[in-house]
């Protein structure tokens, strides 16, 4: 009898595991239509694994359109998603990440708030809601959803489940899923161009009539640059590069419906761009203004709009000196043998032989100015020929005028010489504009660019950093003159 017993009592507690699995298994099973209370209060109203689903379609009553995505399982075990919509397009490619995240966020609900338990639809916008979800599983099982009304404060919506009478409020987030179209699943990446296949740009710019031609120069390690050629030959900055850059992987917010242009100011858009390939093709891209943070715009021959925040396409608005380069003769004392400068009767060579590499200080490299050695510093170790070479190199175009006629019958007020390594020699030559400027050639052609009498004459006294050309020449020789030991510090004034 004890045997028996001692029997019963595992025999009891087999059962009984046997029961709580049997009840797990109906809790998971049921667990998508009987909504469970969490810990912290929050009501697991609905949730599918997304490997369980086979299908999601959403019945939008407003228009009748219904927005389907089929869920299918690769070799991989991976899932693919494919949209079958009423406005699906044949061969269009839709965005796998954007289905996913639209069928994960219309397969789960969850809520703290549960509003009403008697089914009182009709107060809630559910006796005819405003969108119907219907989830198909792999096993078979089918589950409508429901969505009504937002509450006041537009923050939540009313929500229930096929069979059930609790009516809950979900965040108004999933009436914003729910109304997607076949627009909001494609890929974002609008354009995808390899710059190596770039021959040209056009830019043209409505507010100040800006028009830039560049034509594009593969280097031989791969980098691209771009040439102005059009209305002045001028390299581009490196400003006018990054947004050809944005535009040649042209990523965008999202595609909109728009049936007024004018509204998005795309009926006479702001921002023109044409992008010459090497095979002959062009693309033609328009942008508006930017309007509330967002660019408008269409790619032409494509009948799909798009929107773009601010961050996704900068230096639309750039002035012109910013998007070329803005300096008229930046150059590398390596690349430089020699700078002649002129000006009225008087006149300085400046002699560099500079390595690749190498800085124009290093003890290796040898400068002098008009035969004397050029190398020399202030205590700081601040080099006097530094100063000239960059006051030279870095001549700061102060605006552009393409249109000026220049006098050159009186001659140059100043020019400089540059013979290159390679014996190359490239003249630019100054003509008095006004009192405060001067028209700059660039071997006997107008550049169409003027520059500031600063960059010529302009004394820093300490700030060795604010020099024009001929007064950093005037300092260096100076400089020379007054050195001991490689050493001259400019004098207390």
């Amino acid at each position: 009898m004890k045997s028996a017993k001692n029997l019963l009592v595992p025999f009891i507690v087999l059962i009984m595991l046997v029961i709580g699995l049997i009840v797990y298994s109906a809790v998971e099973r049921f667990r998508n239509t009987e909504p469970s209370e969490t810990s912290d209060g929050v009501y697991d109203v609905l949730y599918y694994n997304p490997g369980d689903i086979s299908s999601i379609s959403v019945y939008n009553r407003e228009t009748g359109h219904s927005s389907v995505v089929k869920c299918l399982l690769d070799s991989d075990n991976n899932i693919q998603y494919e949209y079958l919509g009423d406005d699906a397009e044949p061969g269009v490619y839709y965005a796998q990440y954007k289905l996913s995240d639209y069928v994960s966020s219309l397969t789960s609900f969850y809520s703290s708030t549960i509003v009403s338990k008697t089914g009182n639809f009709s107060e809630y916008g559910l006796d005819n809601p405003s969108y119907t979800l219907t989830i198909s599983l792999v096993n078979g099982t089918v589950t409508n959803v429901y969505l009504g009304n937002k509450t006041p404060d537009t923050k939540y919506c009313y929500m229930f489940v096929e069979g059930a009478q609790d009516i809950y409020l979900v965040s108004s987030d999933k009436l914003v899923q729910a109304d997607k179209t076949a627009i909001s699943f494609l890929d974002p990446t609008v354009l995808r161009i390899d710059s190596k296949n770039l021959k040209a740009v056009h830019f043209d710019r409505k507010s100040d009539g800006l028009s830039l031609d560049a034509a594009v120069a593969l280097s031989a390690s791969g980098i691209t640059s771009y040439e102005i050629v059009k209305p002045y030959h001028h390299p581009a900055s490196a400003y006018f590069a990054n947004m050809v850059d944005n535009l040649l992987n042209l990523e965008i917010s999202e595609y909109i419906e728009i049936n007024d242009l004018s509204k998005y100011g795309l009926d006479d858009p702001a921002f023109h761009f044409v992008l010459a390939l090497t095979n002959g093709e062009k693309t033609e891209i328009y942008f508006s203004d930017l309007i509330n943070e967002y660019y408008y715009g269409y790619i032409a021959g494509y009948d799909k709009y798009f929107k773009l925040n601010k961050y996704q396409l900068e230096n639309l608005d750039m002035m012109e000196t910013v998007l070329i380069d803005s300096y008229i003769c930046y150059c590398f004392a390596k690349d430089i043998s020699s700078i002649n400068v002129t000006y009225g009767d008087k006149s300085f060579k400046f002699d560099l032989n500079v390595a690749e590499g190498r800085s124009i200080t290093d003890d290796r490299s040898t400068v002098t100015l008009d035969g004397r050695n050029a190398k020399v510093s202030d205590s700081s170790g601040r080099s006097y020929c530094s100063i000239l070479f960059e006051s030279i190199a870095c001549i700061k175009i102060g605006g552009i005028d393409t249109e000026a006629t220049v006098d050159t019958s009186k001659g140059p007020v100043i020019t400089i010489s540059f013979i290159g390594k390679n014996y190359a020699t490239t003249d630019f030559e100054f003509y008095t504009r006004d009192a405060d400027s001067y028209y700059v050639l660039k071997n006997g052609e107008y550049m169409g660019f003027y520059v500031y009498s600063g960059e010529i004459f302009n004394d820093g006294a300490y700030d060795t950093y604010n020099y024009g050309f001929w007064k950093a020449y005037e300092l260096l020789s100076e400089a020379i003159s007054g050195s001991v030991n490689g050493i001259y510090d400019i004098p207390a004034a």
